[in-house]
């Protein structure tokens, strides 16, 4: 009885329409920015993760640790394996498992495109090289080269920083978990430059290898073949496909709200997409970093989503009218 009573007032209507607009415009404008900037990237925030659920938002991220892009220790491989060849020429690591990936998606590519000899022999050039090209092979094993030493410690840090993660006491004693972060932040730092490295080069031989397709080979206009260099643990969806996702919603559930279309609907996803960046820092959990003013905004969401604000100087009013024009005639009847 006392919910149908419940009536809201002009100014607190007023504010609704006020906290649906600006909520709105602010998921518009970071979409908008993240589209205009072209260069989104969430493996950062979802590497941050912290609490829980975290490993499930680093599974996100194909190769979380870079062990597979990363090369290998040859003092750690089979002794069949240690020795270097002529295409993988550095004496202290071996880019074993991803030369046999690059050579796998070279022969990927000739099929999906059905290359001719002339086009088959471009794509080798790009992954092995020639007197003209200087291959994706080369170009990694001048990674391993310049990066060695941070390579190689980095490798043998895996041991350490498994065991400072079992550690209780590191983990629940303030002191020490700040000691354990900043010795772990440090032992990632030492591959950031690499992987990065590793990361362009293998995104300008997929850009190059998919370039040489041409007319028909690429398939119809909606329905046309690409080539795409995934690593062996990427799931069906990824960061890539976050990325991809997250301006388009961003700006969607923007125009949404501001012009009071969906709401419910729109302001629910909002709110469930802002909870999900709270689990990243889960509350309370040691090391998680305060999410405040995500969560408020996410309870501003559910509000919008649950007083159905869109039918307040929203389009929403025009299906919320029709639906209550129809229920006082039945009740009149």
């Amino acid at each position: 009885m006392l919910l149908r009573k419940a009536r809201l007032s002009l100014l607190a209507i007023l504010f609704l329409v006020a906290l649906r607009f600006v909520v709105g415009f602010h998921f518009y404008m970071e979409g908008a920015t993240k589209v205009k900037e072209g260069n989104f990237s969430s493996t950062g925030f979802l590497a941050g993760a912290k609490g829980p659920l975290a490993d499930k938002f680093h599974q996100l991220i194909p190769d979380y640790d870079g062990r597979f892009r990363l090369p290998e220790l040859r003092e750690q491989m089979p002794e069949k394996d240690q020795k270097p060849t002529k295409e993988d020429s550095n004496k202290l690591l071996s880019y074993k498992k991803l030369f046999e990936h690059l050579d796998a998606y070279a022969a990927n590519a000739k099929e999906l495109y059905g290359f001719t000899e002339e086009q088959s022999n471009k794509v080798d050039e790009l992954v092995n090289g020639s007197k003209e090209v200087t291959g994706a092979k080369e170009k990694l094993i001048a990674v391993a080269d310049d990066w060695g030493p941070q390579i190689s410690e980095y490798l043998v840090g895996f041991e350490r920083v498994a065991i400072n993660q079992r550690d209780e006491m590191r983990n629940n004693v303030a002191g020490l978990r700040k000691q354990k972060d900043e010795i772990e932040s440090k032992w990632r730092a030492l591959v950031k430059a690499p992987l990065a490295d590793v990361d362009s080069i293998l995104a300008d031989l997929e850009t190059k290898v998919n370039a040489i397709a041409k007319g028909e080979q690429k398939g119809e206009k909606n329905k046309q073949r690409y080539a795409e260099l995934r690593l062996p643990d990427a799931g069906p969806i990824d960061v890539k496909m976050v990325d991809r996702i997250i301006p388009i919603f961003d700006m969607t559930v923007g125009i949404l709200l501001m012009i009071g279309l969906l709401t419910p609907l729109a302001a629910l996803a909002a709110g469930l997409f802002l909870a999900s960046v709270v689990l990243t820092q889960f509350p309370g959990y040691p090391g998680a970093q305060p999410t405040y003013y995500q969560g408020i905004e996410m309870l501003a969401c559910f509000l919008l989503a649950f007083t159905d604000a869109g039918r307040y100087a929203g389009l929403d009013f025009i299906p919320w009218s029709f639906w209550n024009r129809g229920t006082k005639k039945a009740d009149a009847e």
